[in-house]
């Protein structure tokens, strides 16, 4: 659980969305199995990406302002397509023995051992989905790959997680492979050249498309 206490307030009446982004504000809505309808609720742009940079999908983040302290998780973002900033964002409150769903990132280690021979591990899965209490959710799942070969798969069987806590993707889905740094190497060059002639082939029409016109 998060040590840092967010500040939030109630939305104010009547003011509407896109003048609360203009005065530096983030609309909110807090929902779950204490309230019976959504809490619209507002936190400033500057403790929204505090809160966002700060913590994970799995993070159960204290809110206060309200009458309570509220622990919640992120459950949704919503970013403004050119700036990338907050623009909405849904908190789903938990009790922390609730039972919960959440998808938590898979954090790659030992990367650097590989590049030693030559070779990468390429990850085909990000992130795993957990299931159980939301104290006992970890932020991020370890996957160490520094002793694999080439082409060594990995699949989520071998992630290891906190006891009481169910993975609810099948175990034989692929996380990874491990392949030869130089194949990527000479694919990229290929996307390149294909990418290359490509263009060529676009500034420069066939004889045919000239008399046709």
């Amino acid at each position: 659980m998060s040590n840092t206490v967010y500040q939030i307030e109630r939305r104010r009446d009547g003011v509407k969305a896109k003048k609360l982004r203009r005065e530096g504000v983030v609309p909110a809505v807090i929902y779950g199995k204490s309230y019976k309808d959504s809490l619209p609720v507002e936190i400033t742009l500057q403790e929204a990406n505090k809160l966002l940079k700060e913590n994970t999908q799995t993070s159960i983040i204290k809110l206060e302002g309200l009458d309570e302290t509220v622990n919640v998780i992120v459950k949704e973002v919503q970013r403004n397509g050119a700036t990338f900033l907050p623009e909405h964002i849904d908190f789903q409150s938990i009790s922390l023995r609730e039972i919960i769903t959440v998808n938590v990132p898979i954090h790659i280690t030992g990367e650097e051992k590989l590049q030693y021979s030559q070779l990468i591990f390429q990850p085909s899965l990000q992130e795993l989905e957990l299931k159980g209490p939301a104290e006992d959710l970890p932020e991020r799942l370890e996957l160490d790959v520094s002793k694999l070969e080439f082409e060594e798969k990995v699949f989520v069987n071998a992630i290891e997680v906190p006891e009481g806590i169910e993975v609810v993707n099948e175990e034989d889905v692929l996380i990874g492979v491990v392949i030869s740094a130089t194949s990527v190497t000479e694919e990229d060059e290929a996307a390149d050249v294909a990418a290359a002639e490509g263009e060529d082939s676009a500034e420069v029409p066939l004889v045919d498309e000239k008399e046709e016109k």
